[in-house]
């Protein structure tokens, strides 16, 4: 196994063992109006925003010159986009490490904030209808609670801070493959493992109607106490392998 096949497995798995989407997919599971309905959209949005964040990163690492075929793979640009992705790998792996050990409870979107942020209250502002049916306990029709899982599942896997940016590294891996069975492995291998927390619900709701809730509140004392530092763990050696790929790359270096 080459080493950035191993990378894009190891990120496969941070992103499987990341509590928060799969606990806001139990959470959408679990409301009893259209449970089922909104499992599904779950499901197809976060597939959607993990192929999002995924094709952006192969997208940076053809643009910076990193991908295996480009013409400038040692170039000063791809050496940046790794020593970037490293760095981001690390920062996230050691703020879960950090969660982990101070017992961080994991975050509940049932529960309002005290004071939401201010990307939050600008858009509030700007889309009052829109964020409206956001907002815990509101009432939607049918079709505005599948969309709203629909763009949940989409922002927890595309858009998410914690998730976007090892999916990016994950498309940025993959462009590093040359040979095309290895590469085409890898995109089968991060897709499969990567996409489980956000299909699970609906399984869920398929094979135990009405269990989200009580799975949801038990698989979250299991992953507060094991979950981050599993996570935390997977990408510390995650970021040690692009970060090693990002000196062998170094334009600079001798040898």
């Amino acid at each position: 196994m080459s080493s950035h096949l191993a990378a894009v497995a190891t990120l496969a798995l941070a992103i499987f063992f990341s509590p928060e989407t799969l606990v806001l997919g139990l959470i959408v599971a679990g409301n009893k109006q259209n449970p089922r309905l909104a499992a599904f959209a779950f499901a197809l949005g976060g597939i959607t925003g993990i192929a999002f964040a995924t094709g952006i990163g192969l997208m940076i690492a053809h643009a910076s010159g990193a991908d295996a075929t480009g013409a400038h793979h040692e170039s000063w640009a791809g050496f940046s986009v790794r020593v970037v992705i490293a760095g981001t790998l690390l920062a996230i792996g050691l703020t879960r490490a950090v969660n982990a050990l101070r017992h961080k409870p994991i975050p509940d979107i049932t529960k309002t904030a005290k004071k939401p942020g201010r990307v939050r209250t600008e858009l509030d502002r700007r889309f009052p209808s829109a964020m409206k049916q956001f907002q815990p306990g509101t009432e939607l029709s049918t079709r505005q609670r599948v969309a709203r899982a629909l763009l949940a599942g989409f922002a927890m896997c595309g858009l998410h801070p914690k998730v976007f940016p090892i999916a990016i590294a994950a498309g940025h891996q993959i462009s590093q493959i040359t040979e095309p069975d290895q590469r085409t492995l890898a995109v089968v291998l991060f897709a499969v493992i990567a996409v489980i927390p956000a299909v699970l619900p609906a399984v869920i709701e398929i094979v135990r109607p009405d269990a989200a809730i009580r799975i949801k509140d038990g698989y979250e004392r299991v992953m507060k106490e094991h979950g981050r530092w599993i996570t935390a763990a997977l990408l510390l050696f995650a970021a040690f392998i692009v970060g090693h790929s990002a000196w062998e790359k170094f334009p600079g270096r001798d040898g």
